[in-house]
């Protein structure tokens, strides 16, 4: 049975003013995936993240959702109301709102308003630390759980396919782990990932499938299981 393409890019070329970052960029997220975009820092990854989520103003190419919408000229807005959830590097969320009240104002904002598949109730279940910290007010969290309570209004606007930046960076060991367990029952869910990330371990636990990227181009790809370590060290060493 063939399988759905929640996610195709086609050659997408981005720009910061007269900059050129990213090159022909093409990669596949298929439904029900954790797909991994790979790489050092300032390699294009967030960029890629914020082209496919309408955050650069010129793109070219084609970014298609659902095999059904085109979204290079959409704004960020239409893109989220037709299923892309975006959870930013820093997490996302509103430092002076306590954790119960940014995940109120995510349930607001859902695509989905009747057949919802998270609720505050499916979230507390996933990410127990946040029912306890629900009163606290969010610019007092850890990093850790700064970033998951990003995951987690991400997950509240109930998208389909959901881009994650950087999970993993600055956090502990123990924490890393964690996030790792809460992106593999995500994905559960049914839910599609696209996860940018240079954390290597982190990303074996997580991957199906990897995007190397370097210098705005993706240089390698293939199911995680196929793909050689040591080129992937490769890739993410400073020359």
């Amino acid at each position: 049975m063939k399988s759905v393409k929640m996610l195709k890019l086609s050659d997408v070329n981005s720009y910061y003013g007269k900059s050129h970052i990213l090159f022909d960029v093409s990669l596949e997220v298929d439904k029900g995936e954790v797909v991994v975009l790979l790489g050092r820092n300032g390699v294009g990854k967030t960029t890629t993240l914020r082209t496919i989520m309408g955050l650069v103003s010129k793109r070219t190419g084609k970014i298609v959702f659902r095999e059904e919408v085109d979204l290079i000229e959409l704004p960020p807005y239409r893109i989220a109301k037709h299923g892309v959830g975006y959870v930013p590097d820093y997490g996302g969320v509103f430092p002076n709102l306590t954790v119960e009240e940014n995940l109120k104002i995510s349930i607001k904002q859902s695509v989905r308003q009747s057949d919802r598949i998270f609720d505050m109730e499916e979230i507390f279940k996933i990410f127990p630390q946040l029912k306890e910290f629900a009163k606290r007010v969010a610019g007092t969290l850890s990093g850790g759980e700064r970033r998951m309570l990003g995951i987690a209004r991400g997950l509240l606007l109930n998208p389909d396919l959901l881009l994650i930046d950087e999970p993993s960076e600055g956090l502990a060991p123990k924490i890393v782990h964690n996030i790792a367990e809460i992106i593999k029952t995500i994905q559960e869910y049914g839910v599609s990932l696209l996860v940018a990330d240079q954390n290597l371990p982190f990303v074996e636990k997580i991957a199906d499938r990897v995007y190397v990227m370097d210098k705005g181009e993706i240089k390698l790809s293939g199911k995680m299981d196929e793909l050689s370590r040591q080129d992937l060290e490769r890739f993410l060493a400073f020359s």
